[in-house]
């Protein structure tokens, strides 16, 4: 049985605070705009919501360009099950560094346990800066 993904969220910045166990996002985005290509996104962050959890599994996220060649496995959360089956779980992590080979639309994949259970897309534009005559 796979877990509901209730949540997932691309933002700047994620964590949990220590005193409260809340998680924090800030600066959530579903683009960028790059004025060259390949580049690199400073700090990205990502933050999942999980529910219906049955058994202890691992989820994996896989970064990869829509209809392209690039892909980037990125390191497994180990999920344990809560007591309660319902109860909602809630795992994210940053990634320095995310690049973009070049333009066009990513997506996060989300997997339990090597199958495919949610994905969300982020897109890459290609801006041209106008500096102006001086």
């Amino acid at each position: 049985m796979k877990p509901i993904v209730l949540a997932m969220i691309i933002a700047d910045h994620y964590y949990r605070d220590s005193n409260t166990g809340k998680s924090i996002i800030t600066g959530t985005f579903n683009s960028i705009n790059c004025s060259d290509f390949p580049t690199k996104h400073g700090n990205c962050a990502i933050y999942i919501s999980l529910t219906d959890i049955a058994t202890s599994g691992a989820v994996k996220l896989i970064f990869r360009k829509v209809d392209g060649d690039f892909t980037m496995n990125l390191p497994e959360w180990e999920v344990e099950a809560p007591s309660e089956r319902h109860s909602i779980v809630e795992i994210g992590g940053n990634i320095a560094g995310l690049p973009f080979p070049d333009e066009g639309i990513y997506e996060f994949i989300v997997m339990w346990n090597n199958e495919e259970i949610c994905s969300r897309r982020l897109i890459a534009h290609k801006v041209v800066i106008n500096r102006g005559e001086e």
